[in-house]
């Protein structure tokens, strides 16, 4: 008689337990594996990890084999029946009940696959049928970031302002100023708080230009150092005679306005 790793009922007796497989009459030699699942079948998915792991600790307990021993039989007859009831036809009289049993292996082989600890390689359906589902989510990731870029584009533009040829420099001492701006009630709060130098690099290349030139950043880098305190030796000042406007806060010094 052949041997099977998995807890079998006594012929001809009731199931001491629901999860012993094997029928009344005891005829299973070699058909252990359809035992198996059929009474998966039975019990359903919501019990396949108690399934598993009742049918694993008799196996391993009584010296047939070791866990991941265990676990490559199982998953080798799972992706077996898998391949064997996709290959069916689709007319035959069994179909409904194809598809109910082809849908309850699929969840326990994803079952399976999460608990794969031992370095089991995957037939190759399991992983093609893993790849699918890996580019399914790409495409869908992929959709959601198309969707993202369509509504950032929304707020782009390919025209941009036009600085008088010359003048770039003044115009980046204006935009110096801008963060040194405080509140007219509270001198101690700035009207800016850019979080870094390089917003406003890339602001004036992104949306300005310097007469018909683009501007390029390497220019303007040297002109908003990281750190302010210790801006480094590539620090370079606005020159005076490029200081055309200065931006001051407008007070109200008429009492009760």
């Amino acid at each position: 008689m052949r041997d099977t790793y998995f807890k079998i009922r006594r012929p001809f007796s009731r199931r001491k337990h629901r999860y012993d497989i094997g029928s009344p009459i005891g005829f299973w030699n070699y058909y252990d594996d359809n035992h198996f699942l059929t009474r998966l079948y039975v019990i359903g998915n919501e019990e396949q990890e108690q399934y598993y792991h009742y049918h694993m600790e008799y196996a391993v307990s009584t010296g047939k084999c070791t866990e991941a021993e265990f676990y490559e039989l199982v998953r080798e007859i799972v992706a077996d029946h898998i391949e064997f009831i996709r290959k069916q036809s689709p007319f035959s009289r069994k179909h409904a009940r194809n598809r109910v049993n082809l849908k309850c292996l699929r969840t326990f082989r994803d079952y399976l696959i999460s608990i794969n600890t031992y370095g089991y390689r995957d037939p190759v359906d399991i992983t093609i049928t893993r790849y699918d589902s890996e580019i399914a989510s790409l495409k869908k990731e992929l959709a959601e970031k198309d969707e993202l870029i369509k509504e950032m584009k929304a707020f782009e533009t390919d025209q941009k302002i036009r600085i008088t040829k010359g003048y770039l420099y003044p115009f980046v001492d204006i935009i110096q100023q801008l963060p040194v701006l405080t509140l007219p009630e509270r001198d101690d709060t700035h009207l800016l708080a850019p979080s870094t130098e390089t917003v406003w690099v890339k602001l004036i290349c992104k949306y300005f230009q310097h007469g018909e030139e683009e501007i390029n950043q390497q220019t303007l880098r040297s002109y908003f150092p990281a750190n302010k305190d210790n801006p480094g030796v590539k620090y370079r000042l606005i020159q005076e005679k490029h200081k055309l406007y200065s931006i001051v806060t407008k007070k109200n010094d008429v009492k009760g306005k």
